[in-house]
């Protein structure tokens, strides 16, 4: 598994379907004033946040049914977290676009509009030891979805945290391929349907599991930031 977490709505990317490269930014509008005579005044309007791209390989057994996860993610046009390392952005899928080669290797790409940065409203405004705490938080509300419960608030807490969380994600991660493997083996529509279930309840977890990462570990660095 690929050490890079990223997840999108209750969809954790893993393995090639992780981007070698994620594009972010955007603009800041600004109003621009020419004075006679040479000189300007500038504006700052506020942000024009770029959409967000990026591309990868579905594969594994269970390749077209994650495919069809974003696909009607990409249909329904609802907000949804996307969370890597320590970004955290509310986004809406513009354009999903996957090419079927085999049932096992479906390329894709997709853009996603941000609606809204919530990082970017605060954090330049908070004492790192609020920061941390709002990580804790947000981190916490992911463990109904991850399965997986914060205990304690100390670095070494944070730090134990990492490391069960990394062994929940190789565990769900294995659940998930096996969902596969029987998604693919189906003798009935019944087998099928509960090997479904299952593929999206491991990839909720694996979401919920990468979501409270990215906020656990940017804890942990703010935390050792705020020591020394």
């Amino acid at each position: 598994m690929s050490d890079v977490v990223l997840s999108l709505g209750n969809v954790a990317f893993r393995d090639m379907e992780v981007p070698e490269k994620i594009r972010f930014g955007g603009r800041q509008r600004l109003a621009v004033q020419n004075i006679i005579g040479g000189g300007r005044v500038v504006g700052a309007l506020g942000l024009d946040d770029g959409e967000i791209s990026f591309s990868g390989i579905f594969s594994g057994q269970d390749a077209a049914a994650r495919a069809q996860l974003l696909d009607i993610a990409r249909a329904q046009g609802s907000e949804m977290p996307l969370v890597w390392g320590g970004f955290y952005y509310l986004v809406i899928i513009s354009s999903f676009v996957a090419e079927y080669r085999r049932p096992n290797l479906i390329p894709f790409a997709l853009t996603c509009v941000v609606v809204s940065d919530p990082l970017a409203d605060v954090a330049a405004a908070l004492p790192v030891a609020t920061l941390i705490g709002n990580d804790i938080v947000a981190a916490t509300g992911f463990s109904g979805q991850a399965g997986q419960v914060l205990a304690g608030t100390s670095l070494a807490a944070l730090a134990a945290a990492q490391a069960g969380i990394a062994g929940a994600m190789g565990n769900a991660g294995t659940a998930l391929g096996a969902a596969g493997a029987a998604l693919a083996g189906a003798a009935t529509i019944v087998a099928g349907v509960n090997a479904l279930t299952q593929i999206n309840a491991r990839s909720g977890q694996l979401a919920g599991l990468a979501g409270m990462s990215g906020y656990v570990n940017r804890a942990v660095v703010n935390s050792a930031l705020e020591a020394v």
